[in-house]
């Protein structure tokens, strides 16, 4: 079960494994294309195999789901596992592979089926998001209020990535622009770990895997922000298929932002 005394061993484990790993491979590295087109390196593999073993020794019990296991391998996990961890040991791989300075490293822990413990690592900068569910958001290991947040979608910064969006919603967000301003910085879990720390507002993904909104999505939840799919169903639902993603920092955002969204005559 998830407790602080957990969640202060991986505040403390997952930036020691990344510092070390992440600093050799940044920039330096080969890329293989998978199956769905995106890549793995080197630092991906290196990152999940010395996570694994550290979370091995702290709890031999659970199990470990991970990007760059095999689609067998992962669905094992989910359909036979009522708890295990969720990994994305570099999220934000072409970033990192290209020299960008905007990648994550992303670890969640499911108990009963449940979202339990969250964790988030910049290590470009040193930040460490994490939450345990029902306390509240940690930022670096301390508790943190986010600021308050606007309630109008006129004076938000929204993260939204066209990439996996229709082109009619593409077209009717470049034309209308409902929020202040729009980014997209090619990692999910770090676009989550923002959104929970109010420093973007919104949020707009076509498709997010489990490892890319797994500890995110209770990291915002942990700081009173709402998300949920495009047919407002919760993003978790313990499986592995792909989720669409709608947003905001607080309850009166996301139901403005739903409703732009998913009514085009509004």
């Amino acid at each position: 079960m998830a407790d602080l005394t957990l969640l202060k061993q991986l505040e403390q484990l997952i930036p020691a494994i990344s510092d070390k790993i992440l600093n050799d491979f940044f920039n330096q590295t080969t890329a293989e294309t998978k199956t769905d087109g995106s890549i793995v390196t080197e630092a991906d593999l290196a990152m999940q195999n010395a996570i694994s073993a550290e979370l091995l020794k702290l709890a031999p019990d659970i199990p470990l789901l991970s990007e760059e296991m095999t689609t067998q391998e992962q669905t094992d996990v989910v359909t036979n596992c009522p708890s295990y961890w969720c990994l994305d040991p570099v999220d934000g791989t072409n970033n990192f592979h290209h020299g960008v300075p905007l990648f994550a490293v992303s670890l969640a822990l499911i108990v009963d089926k449940q979202l339990s413990l969250g964790i988030i690592y910049d290590p470009v900068r040193k930040e460490t998001f994490s939450a345990l569910k029902g306390s509240g958001l940690r930022i670096n290991g301390s508790k943190y209020e986010s600021p308050e947040q606007t309630e109008e979608l006129g004076l938000c910064l929204a993260s939204v990535d066209f990439k996996r969006l229709n082109s009619n919603m593409k077209l009717r967000l470049c034309q209308t622009m409902p929020f202040k301003s729009q980014r997209n910085i090619g990692t999910c879990a770090l676009e989550w770990a923002w959104l929970a720390a109010g420093r973007t507002q919104l949020l707009l993904h076509g498709g997010e895997k489990f490892w890319d909104y797994a500890a995110g999505c209770l990291l915002l939840a942990e700081a009173n922000g709402v998300s949920s799919t495009d047919t407002l169903q919760p993003v978790f639902n313990n499986s592995l298929e792909s989720r669409p993603i709608i947003a905001a920092s607080n309850y009166s955002l996301h139901k403005s932002w739903s409703t732009f969204l998913l009514n085009p005559s509004s």
